[in-house]
C-alpha cells in the first residue's frame, strides 16, 4: 500500500473496512466510531491528486489543532461541503453547508478548526500535489505566481460549479478501470474550474467599490433571509441598476440573488431541523416559507433529501 494509505490508517488507528460499499470500490474506506464522532472516511489516490469523502456525524464538539503529516503528500486541499457546521482558522473560514473549504497543507502545523456537535459533516475534497498545479499553469506563471491566492481567492465564487462535480463523485459506483478514468477527469475538471475562475477574476476584475457593495448586499440578505426582499431595495443598497447588480452578483458568487437567498434559508433550516424540536411547518415559516410543500421541494433541491428525512440525523445510530 502507498505511504498515504499508511498515513490514513495511522491517523484513524483502524484497518480498512473492506465490506463497506457506500462509495466506489476503486477507493479505500475507513470506518470509525469514537466518543467524538462516527462515520466513514473514503479516498481514491491518483498519480498527483487524491479525492476523499468525509461522511461523519459529530457527537461532541471537536477542536482540532493540527493535521501534521499531510504536507508530506499534498500542497492544497479543496473541499465542497454538502453539510457542515463549524469554523476553520488561519485564515478564518465558516464551515457551512453548500460552501467551499480550502486549506494550504504546507501550513498544516497552524491548522485549527472547530466542528459543532449533533451535526453531520459531509465533504467531498481534492488534495492536489504542486506538480499537478504547476503543469496546468505552466503558461500562466506570470499571472498566478502565488498558488495560495489561486485557491483562496476563488473559494467563494466556484462553490456552485464544484457542487456538481462533488455530487458526481459522491454518487459514483464505478469499478476499475472505469473509475480511474472518471476520477482523474473529475480532478482535472475541479482544478480547471478553479484556474479559469481565477484568471477570469484577474482579467475582468470587479472594482473595489462594486465588490464592497456586493458584500453589503450579501450581508443584508444573510440578515434578512426570512423576509421577501424587494429587488429595488437591493438596488438602492448597492447603488447599482438592476441589470448591473444581477450581473456582478452572479460573477462574484456564481449564483443568482434568488439562489443565494434560498441557500441561506436552507442552511438555517438544516440547523433547526437537527438542533431543535420545532415542527417542520414551524421551521418552514421561520425561514420564510408559508407553504410546507414549497419548503420541502426547495430543501430537497439543495440538500438532497426532504426535511422529514434529515430528522433521522438526530439519531446517531442510523447515520453510518
Amino acid at each position: 500500500m502507498s505511504d498515504f494509505y499508511n498515513f490514513v490508517k495511522s491517523f484513524f488507528s483502524t484497518n480498512e473496512c473492506t465490506d463497506k460499499t457506500k462509495y466506489s470500490s476503486a477507493g479505500h474506506t475507513f470506518c470509525f466510531n469514537t466518543d467524538d464522532a462516527e462515520g466513514i472516511y473514503w479516498f481514491y489516490e491518483g498519480k498527483n491528486f487524491t479525492i476523499d469523502i468525509n461522511d461523519v456525524f459529530i457527537k461532541k464538539e471537536i477542536i482540532h489543532t493540527n493535521f501534521s503529516g499531510l504536507d508530506n503528500f499534498y500542497s492544497f486541499y479543496s473541499s465542497y461541503l454538502v453539510t457542515a457546521n463549524g469554523e476553520s482558522f488561519n485564515p478564518y473560514q465558516n464551515l457551512s453547508s453548500n460552501s467551499l473549504y480550502v486549506f494550504n497543507t504546507k501550513k498544516s502545523k497552524n491548522y485549527r478548526f472547530i466542528l459543532h456537535k449533533n451535526f453531520p459533516y459531509l465533504g467531498i475534497g481534492m488534495n492536489f500535489k504542486q506538480s499537478m498545479i504547476e503543469e496546468c499553469l505552466s503558461s500562466y506563471k506570470n499571472k498566478v505566481c502565488n498558488y495560495e491566492n489561486l485557491f483562496f481567492n476563488t473559494s467563494t465564487i466556484i462553490n456552485k460549479p464544484l457542487e456538481r462535480i462533488a455530487k458526481d463523485i459522491l454518487h459514483c459506483k464505478m469499478h476499475s478501470p472505469a473509475a480511474e478514468i472518471f476520477f482523474e477527469s473529475k480532478a482535472k475538471e475541479w482544478l480547471s474550474i478553479t484556474i479559469d475562475s481565477f484568471l477570469n477574476k484577474y482579467n475582468n476584475p470587479i472594482s473595489i467599490a462594486d465588490d464592497e457593495a456586493l458584500e453589503i448586499v450579501a450581508n443584508y440578505i444573510d440578515d434578512h433571509y426570512a423576509t421577501s426582499i424587494p429587488q429595488k431595495t437591493l438596488e438602492k443598497i448597492s447603488t447599482m441598476s438592476g441589470t448591473k447588480l444581477k450581473k456582478l452578483f452572479r460573477q462574484k458568487y456564481q449564483c443568482t440573488i434568488t439562489e443565494y437567498t434560498q441557500r441561506r434559508r436552507m442552511n438555517m433550516a438544516e440547523i433547526l431541523l437537527l438542533n431543535s424540536s420545532l415542527k417542520i411547518q414551524d421551521i418552514a415559516e421561520a425561514v420564510g416559507y408559508s407553504s410546507h410543500s414549497k419548503f420541502s421541494t426547495c430543501f430537497k433541491k439543495y440538500k438532497g433529501m426532504y426535511p422529514k428525512d434529515i430528522k433521522k440525523y438526530n439519531s446517531k445510530k442510523n447515520y453510518v
